[in-house]
């Protein structure tokens, strides 16, 4: 085979890749004229996705049981992703391309009283439970706060909690494999996992080794309860971290971590948070923050902000070092519903110049919006909330859409190998 052939075939191939993305990218265009698709792209994906690009090929020809047949997203951010709506999209478009390898990292927010995803229903059953968030003012040491951004806690033996996976979500994210994360040691409780009918599947002692601690399930279930138990006078109280869901099967696992009214400065003074990120094995690192950081008015400093995302950036490479970094640019919003937020962009052109200067990847929302005070016509157009800040459920997914065409945009281009 000549060169000329061969790179004509290989063109070929690229374009029929690229043509479903262009040609969603061209409807979504006609559809909400105030966007601006042709600025929807990865920048410094060749360099900065490379690994991850590479890990997305290789997932999808191994058997589930060797290694580097699953690829692990860990997305962070804020309200716009404690909800899962933004990164609920991404996930389950990345999965259906690339393979589900379940619903990963899970934390039961309606037990701690706030929301949550829509993929999966918790409710506490029994028991009385509290809560520490990443935004406490005051660091907690009854109570740390780890992986989830979030921890759940209870002195009640017998406190129970029911997880469920809607019928709507069973083909993607059904589970045979449970890793609880919790705070062990002699005076934490159990955790016994019961079947939907009240049968106990397995026990996890609370005195084990380490934070995390695994539970293979006999079949594929959409929904448990979890109960901590006494056996001994010293267990007093128990700690919740997040669960890890999951299958069994190649693919994509896509953990989004979000809370609500969360900046780069909380992460950043939660040490327990960094020290559990390696039980994720993350492939990728997608960093959604910047709307509170930048939310009051002449509080927004570059050099201080630069500073505080060099720290969260390091840690997380600290203690994930094969991991890549995507930068996301936050969406335009408005301040007390009806100001413009010029800071955003200031924000923004320090993350861009951060991952200029550390061959990060970089995507720019905001621009993909439509740019400063294109949150009005997205509220117009019945994609975001009267407060101009947050996103409609529609609003979410086509941000999350976006997000997806953007990536396999960048995968598309990327040189097989």
């Amino acid at each position: 085979m000549t060169h000329a052939i061969f790179y004509l075939i290989l063109l070929s191939l690229l374009l029929a890749n690229s043509a479903p993305a262009h040609a969603q990218l061209d409807s979504l265009q006609a559809k909400y004229p105030f966007l601006n698709t042709s600025a929807n792209h990865i920048e410094n994906a060749t360099i900065g996705l490379q690994r991850f690009y590479q890990r997305l090929r290789q997932a999808q020809r191994l058997p589930a049981a060797l290694p580097g047949s699953r690829v692990s997203v860990v997305h962070i951010g804020d309200s716009h992703l404690q909800a899962d709506e933004f990164s609920g999209r991404v996930r389950q478009e990345l999965q259906h391309a690339h393979g589900s390898a379940g619903r990963g990292l899970v934390f039961p927010f309606s037990v701690a009283k706030t929301n949550g995803s829509p993929s999966l229903r918790t409710a506490s059953t029994s028991g009385k439970w509290r809560a520490k968030r990443v935004i406490s003012a005051q660091p907690d040491s009854t109570l740390p706060v780890g992986i989830s951004g979030i921890s759940l806690a209870t002195a009640d033996s017998g406190a129970a909690f029911t997880l469920r996976v809607p019928m709507r979500y069973w083909a993607d994210y059904q589970f045979n494999y449970l890793k609880l994360l919790r705070q062990p040691g002699p005076a934490a409780f159990d955790w016994q996992v019961l079947s939907a009918r009240g049968r106990v599947l397995g026990t996890v002692p609370g005195a084990g080794r380490g934070v995390a601690d695994s539970l293979p399930l006999d079949s594929l279930r959409s929904q448990l309860t979890l109960r901590a138990t006494r056996r001994s006078p010293l267990q007093t109280s128990a700690v919740l971290y997040g669960l890890l869901l999951e299958n069994g099967r190649p693919g994509v696992l896509y953990h989004a971590i979000g809370i609500n009214g969360a900046a780069v400065r909380h992460y950043n003074r939660a040490p327990l948070f960094f020290a559990q990120i390696p039980l994720l094995q993350p492939d990728l690192f997608i960093i959604s923050l910047g709307t509170n950081d930048a939310f009051h008015a002449g509080e927004f400093e570059p050099a201080r902000f630069a500073a505080q995302l060099d720290t969260l950036v390091c840690r997380l490479r600290r203690r994930a070092p094969q991991a890549e970094f995507l930068l996301c640019a936050p969406a335009d919003s408005y301040r007390a519903r009806r100001y413009r937020n010029p800071d955003l962009s200031r924000l923004s052109a320090v993350l861009r110049a951060y991952a200029q200067a550390h061959d990060l990847a970089y995507w720019d929302f905001a621009a993909v919006q439509g740019g400063y005070g294109s949150m009005g016509r997205w509220r117009a157009a019945g994609l975001a909330l009267n407060d101009f800040v947050h996103f409609s459920s529609a609003g979410y997914d086509l941000q999350g859409l976006l997000l997806y065409l953007a990536l396999q945009d960048g995968l598309s281009a990327f040189p097989t190998r």
